[in-house]
């Protein structure tokens, strides 16, 4: 990862995270479409959120090593998100030091880059923004060299987050951005968390403030919540254009609980920058433009809502032994269960 602007890929979502072989084989594939970065942070991988505090097991340590040799082997920059819960309450000497022995075993790992993720958490605290700063600059110092980013707790200026989280400071992102070092990137998904249409007019009191280009925390095509979880998204991405380019130092693309079905929705991410994109990667995956304009319709529709006749329909759509098609047959039978740790929609 440079300080050129570059694309990335994140694996953070709630509910089911994509099997071990499936991620291994999305990396190649991801590098052909032009991306630069993957951010492994799925929500259900505990050792990285609420039992941050816990040290890796042999597994996990061993999950990390191969995952960051299978992206260095596709040249892409291998990052890691994790999400030290509730650490800004009380940072103690104690807590410091599990959060520095988690990191060293992070770096060990063999990761590239670090997302110190202060998302999805209680936040109304007169004092966040400044703990949240002390974190960042302990760590900085922890990873030496390997780039640093951090997602504020209010990552949009949409109050479902003030509802959910409690009320953001005064001036949160300022302070952020007055107290950061500058070679911190900060996440940032848009006028809501799952934004429509994202415009330079929505980004550039958000820069100012930061005092930074932000790293765009795109959440398109995720589909975890209550309400998308219904649907399958592999349209190309809309509502974005050229006018972001300016306010950005990268953009991620939050993908869906489905990787091979999130290919074509990734697909875009990479023509919209201009990206030389591999669209072999999507045949390969078995999500071709013919599987890919039977699907369409899944954006508009709940699965809940399909009758027999096309839920057959659709387990026949990808061709077999793909992995589109036991993604679809997975997704048309439910198996992708909504978790309901997911607040927004």
């Amino acid at each position: 990862m440079t300080k050129s602007f570059y694309l990335g890929v994140i694996e953070g979502f709630y509910g089911l995270p994509w099997g071990r072989e499936e991620r291994l084989a999305m990396m190649p594939w991801l590098a052909r479409l032009g991306f630069q970065a993957y951010l492994y942070a799925p929500k259900a991988d505990g050792a990285l959120r609420k039992a941050w505090h816990d040290p890796l097991s042999v597994d996990e340590m061993e999950l990390l090593h191969r995952l960051g040799a299978v992206c260095r082997e596709c040249g892409l920059t291998f990052v890691v998100g994790l999400s030290p819960y509730a650490l800004y309450e009380s940072y103690t000497d104690t807590e410091q030091g599990k959060l520095q022995g988690k990191v060293r075993q992070l770096v060990d790992a063999g990761i590239a880059g670090l997302a110190l993720l202060f998302d999805d958490m209680p936040g109304n605290a007169s004092s966040l923004a400044q703990r949240q700063i002390e974190i960042c600059h302990d760590v900085e110092d922890w990873v030496g060299d390997l780039p640093l980013l951090m997602c504020p707790t209010y990552y949009s200026e949409d109050p479902v987050l003030d509802r959910l989280f409690g009320g953001r400071p005064d001036g949160y992102s300022q302070e952020l951005g007055a107290g950061l070092s500058e070679s911190v990137e900060v996440f940032w998904t848009g006028p809501k968390v799952c934004s429509e249409a994202i415009g330079g007019v929505d980004l550039e009191n958000v820069v100012h403030g930061l005092k930074r280009p932000i790293a765009l925390w795109d959440n398109y095509p995720v589909n975890d919540s209550k309400v998308r979880s219904e649907h399958i998204y592999i349209q190309a991405i809309e509502g974005r254009d050229e006018s972001i380019r300016p306010f950005l130092s990268s953009h991620w693309s939050n993908a869906m609980n489905q990787p091979a079905l999130s290919l074509p929705a990734l697909a875009s991410f990479a023509a919209l920058h201009g990206q030389s994109v591999d669209t072999d990667v999507l045949t390969e995956a078995g999500i071709g433009m013919d599987v890919q304009s039977s699907l369409g319709f899944l954006a508009q529709t709940k699965r809940i809502d399909l009758s027999d006749e096309a839920r057959g329909s659709l387990k026949s759509a990808a061709p077999k032994g793909s992995m589109a098609c036991q993604e679809l047959v997975d997704w048309v039978d439910g198996k992708y269960e909504f978790d309901p740790a997911c607040l927004t929609d």
